[in-house]
């Protein structure tokens, strides 16, 4: 049974189908990107260096039809804002929350509320906190399903351990809850 997810949505542009960073998406609809390679499916390992990436998404920037869209220290603290008003509306208990520059991380614990629903209903109210008449968000995002407390842990510290790993420093969010002791 499922007692918790790890949700990741992304910035518009910056997490594309054939990233060489790797994705989980399994088409590409956009014919010009698709000339730049195809889908690296899953996480890749290893990583691709900074060069390649920094190749890639300058290579991309023609193909999208509007521009890459990052978060920075401001709209990563509006973005955190926007959350906890909607972790608070929909009274959600959030475990671990990383606010990277181009995508979210989310530990939720199961609630009355379908994923995909919160998701859609936390990138709307960030959208408008961020004073934006168009989505920096991509469509839909991942779920990962957890369904025991150790699948729950390694989630927390994935999602922990993201900014340090990206150069950001760690985050700490008031609507962040401690997870309960195991067992209880």
């Amino acid at each position: 049974m499922v007692i918790a997810y790890h949700a990741i949505f992304t910035t518009y542009g910056t997490w594309l189908p054939n990233d060489p960073r790797g994705s989980f998406s399994k088409a590409i609809y956009n014919a010009e990107l698709a000339a730049l390679g195809g889908i690296q499916y899953g996480r890749q390992n290893p990583q691709p260096d900074a060069l390649t990436l920094r190749r890639f998404r300058t290579a991309t920037v023609p193909t999208l039809s509007r521009a890459p869209y990052f978060l920075n220290d401001k709209t990563r603290a509006l973005t955190a804002a926007a959350l906890e008003r909607e972790v608070g509306r929909l009274q959600l208990a959030v475990y671990a929350c990383a606010i990277m520059n181009d995508h979210v991380h989310l530990v939720i614990l199961r609630s009355k509320y379908r994923i995909e629903y919160i998701i859609n209903q936390v990138k709307g109210r960030a959208t408008s906190a961020l004073g934006l008449s168009e989505t920096p968000w991509t469509r839909g995002g991942w779920k990962v399903f957890l369904d025991d407390e150790e699948a729950v842990h390694a989630a927390l510290a994935y999602v922990e351990a993201n900014p340090p790993a990206a150069g950001l420093a760690p985050q700490q969010w008031s609507f962040v809850q401690p997870l309960p002791p195991r067992g209880v």
